[in-house]
């Protein structure tokens, strides 16, 4: 019951921020999906889950980017993330990743649409090291500077 109130105070403290940035969203290889900030800004923080999981065994993982100038058809950014299983009734924390990602832009008129490629060596708390890769695609809501 305690883990619940603290997700429940950290999800208040997020969403009680003013923040002017675009809202992303992410679909991984089809078992992940992602919220992130705007890509336009240096630094950016996306949050993501892993689904088919029961209730118990969710996965949450918050990853902040940085972002480097973007490119006419790409963009990179390189980041640092905590996992953690909020609902279990053990230690919550589950990794520690680095994940580095590759966009696309396959529309040049439209670039809130992106394909994206990540890789992220994963520290497993008590585990291994693991090397995961998520490949996907994201829409960002609001107008891109670049449009």
């Amino acid at each position: 019951m305690k883990r619940i109130k603290l997700l429940t105070l950290f999800v208040f403290m997020i969403f009680s921020f003013n923040s002017f940035s675009q809202i992303g969203v992410t679909s991984y290889s089809l078992y992940a999906i992602g919220i992130n900030t705007s890509q336009n800004n240096r630094i950016s923080g996306e949050l993501k889950t892993y689904t088919n999981r029961v209730y118990d065994d969710i996965v949450l993982e918050l990853d902040g980017f940085y972002n480097f100038k973007p490119g006419k058809y790409h963009r990179f950014s390189v980041g640092v993330g905590i996992g953690a299983y909020p609902f279990a009734e053990f230690d919550p924390i589950q990794k520690i990743s680095f994940p580095v990602a590759l966009e696309f832009y396959p529309l040049q008129d439209f670039k809130r649409f992106t394909v994206l490629f990540e890789v992220a060596p994963e520290y497993i708390v008590e585990d291994n090291v693991n090397l995961r890769g998520l490949w996907g695609i994201r829409y960002t809501f609001g107008k891109n500077e670049e449009d």
